[in-house]
């Protein structure tokens, strides 16, 4: 039986009219591989032997695991990247009939060209307003340095390696990811207060700028459960110790000299944490931008709660399609991970499909000045009297 690539489904499958082996259910889904399967396609298409279909993954390579290198990341040695602007082949159906797509649907920057409607594309519309609105209801001032100074004062060496590793790969990569962030202990003590929000039912769907779309065409985009906390309230003292680690490291980073491009930034606000959950059941998040109008984010910062992750059988990968050339990142998402990168056009992602409950928190930082001129815009609008 034959599946979606994306999603796994089985019902009303079309197949791709150049190589004919995937399958996927929409032109949507369709689309967010493409960038990945036109890699294979080329392969089966020109009759490549089967030993050498066989070996191939869809992505330039597996895992970071297999590139990190003395705890840095090393991602593009070793490839062959191919052009971008290969269009995408029409889709055929079960019975080989045409499919319904043209082959001018190209490549990620169509995709988000089309999926970044939902995501507050036009900014005089007034779903950017709600966007900005939501943002700003979940905005945080970040506690000031002689807070930040005495979380990590027992283990100021690690604290100033670690800013200069996310330095490095942030200049090269575009993203940094870091393991065994803060110990198994803490990272369960963690896990258990996130077991405990989802148990008590705090957790709501995860929600886009455009309210518009009926929950079924929501939850097509992403469906995880998500919900935001501060990590003061009661039954979250280790999710605030979380909160504040990552701010001690991001702050230390961001006013570290010699530090690249995050020195062109100015970091004073962040967001709540945004607790989330993918139930399984092939949960997932189709490629976005997390801040595609300059609302003021500059990093995204994700921490794994997720042990003994199998992604050959749980899936779950986020997979990143940075700037930096046509290939992608994978990053599995493993317990006491963390991984930073930046939050605007340069870092496409998405969450491919989850099978069993799968656990992120995440936290954005701002630019000041990014922010302020967001502010202004908003200040523009006309605002609703309810």
């Amino acid at each position: 039986m034959s599946n979606c690539r994306v999603c796994g489904s089985e019902g009303n499958l079309r197949r791709c009219s150049k190589c004919k082996i995937a399958y996927y259910c929409s032109q949507v889904h369709q689309q967010s591989d493409w960038r990945v399967h036109k890699i294979e396609c080329k392969k089966f298409s020109n009759n490549t032997s089967s030993t050498n279909n066989n070996s191939s993954t869809g992505s330039l390579f597996d895992s970071l695991d297999s590139y990190r290198e003395n705890d840095h990341i090393s991602l593009w040695s070793n490839l062959n990247p191919t052009s971008s602007h290969s269009p995408s082949p029409s889709l055929l159906s079960e019975s080989g009939h045409d499919g319904y797509l043209s082959e001018n649907s190209s490549d990620v920057s169509h995709y988000l060209s089309e999926t970044n409607s939902y995501f507050a594309k036009d900014e005089e519309s007034e779903k950017s307003q709600r966007h900005f609105s939501t943002l700003s209801d979940n905005t945080m001032q970040i506690c000031d340095d002689s807070l930040l100074n005495s979380h990590l004062l027992a283990s100021e060496s690690r604290n100033e390696d670690l800013c200069k590793q996310i330095i490095n790969d942030m200049n090269v990569y575009g993203l940094s990811v870091i393991d065994d962030f803060l110990g198994k202990q803490k990272g369960m003590e963690i896990l258990n207060e996130v077991h405990s929000m989802y148990s008590a039912g705090v957790f709501q769907n995860g929600q886009i700028v455009s309210s518009t779309l009926a929950e079924r065409d929501l939850q097509t985009i992403r469906s995880d459960k998500i919900t935001w906390v501060k990590g003061t309230e009661s039954g979250c003292i280790n999710i605030g110790f979380l909160i504040n680690q990552i701010d001690s490291v991001v702050i230390s980073a961001n006013k570290m000299h010699n530090n690249g491009i995050l020195g062109n930034y100015k970091i004073r606000e962040r967001t709540k944490a945004m607790v989330a959950c993918y139930p399984g059941s092939g949960a997932h998040y189709l490629m976005h931008v997390d801040n595609p109008n300059k609302d003021g984010r500059v990093i995204t910062a994700i921490y794994y709660l997720n042990l003994n992750w199998e992604t050959k059988r749980s899936g779950g990968i986020l997979r990143i399609f940075p700037e930096h050339g046509d290939t992608v990142a994978d990053i599995e998402p493993k317990f006491d991970r963390i991984i930073f990168f930046w939050s605007d056009r340069r870092n496409p992602h998405e969450v491919q499909p989850a099978h069993r409950t799968r656990y992120a928190i995440t936290v954005w930082y701002f630019d000041a000045e990014e922010r302020a001129m967001a502010r202004n815009r908003y200040r523009q609008y006309p605002q609703k009297v309810t």
